[in-house]
């Protein structure tokens, strides 16, 4: 017969079951900037087992559902700028699609190290205004979609935008990964439409 530990448990010993109560209510993402020893916090955990595979949308027409834009985790190292004057670090920028449960990740937002009273802090993400990274470009589409310069622009207004559920056209673009070199195709806004 196979020993059963709990049953040399009295009631008082038992191993506590995890309750609602007993699970973290305060929303953070100790993945991102947890220190070690944080309990993990499984009721933020993903749903899905991961993204969906990438099918060539191009040409369609679709709804962005959310606009996500994930900070880096404390613990990744900073890079220098192209200047060298300045720390950052890449954020992850997501936008979701209607068709096919699509995602597609844009490059180009960044955070900067900002000192505050000692502690190391990020600044509120970042897009250049010179439409030369993936998240610049969108940035300008938007721009051209509203008749306005790129420079009047807003992050807030932006992404306001990219969350108020608007239709694009998509196009399929190829682009290199600059630390592997396998070109990847994407499935990019090509342009916003009413």
């Amino acid at each position: 017969m196979t020993k059963n530990e709990f049953d040399e448990f009295s009631d008082d010993e038992a191993p506590p079951v995890a309750t609602p109560s007993s699970v973290p209510s305060k929303v953070h993402n100790p993945i991102a900037a947890g220190v070690a020893g944080t309990t993990y916090d499984w009721t933020t955990a993903p749903e899905g087992t991961k993204a969906p595979p990438r099918i060539d949308i191009s040409g369609q027409v679709v709804t962005i559902k959310k606009a996500d834009i994930i900070l880096p985790p404390m613990e990744r190292p900073w890079e220098r700028s192209k200047k060298g004057d300045k720390e950052l670090k890449s954020c992850t920028f997501t936008l979701y699609y209607n068709v096919h449960s699509q995602q597609e990740n844009y490059s180009g937002v960044r955070v900067f190290k900002r000192d505050e009273n000692g502690e190391v802090k990020y600044s509120h993400p970042t897009i250049t205004r010179d439409r030369k990274n993936q998240a610049s470009a969108l940035l300008g589409k938007y721009a051209d979609f509203k008749g306005k310069d790129i420079n009047e622009v807003a992050l807030r207004e932006f992404l306001a935008f990219l969350n108020s559920q608007p239709k694009a056209k998509i196009l399929k673009q190829s682009f290199t990964n600059p630390d592997t070199g396998a070109v990847v195709e994407k499935n990019m806004v090509e342009e916003f439409v009413n």
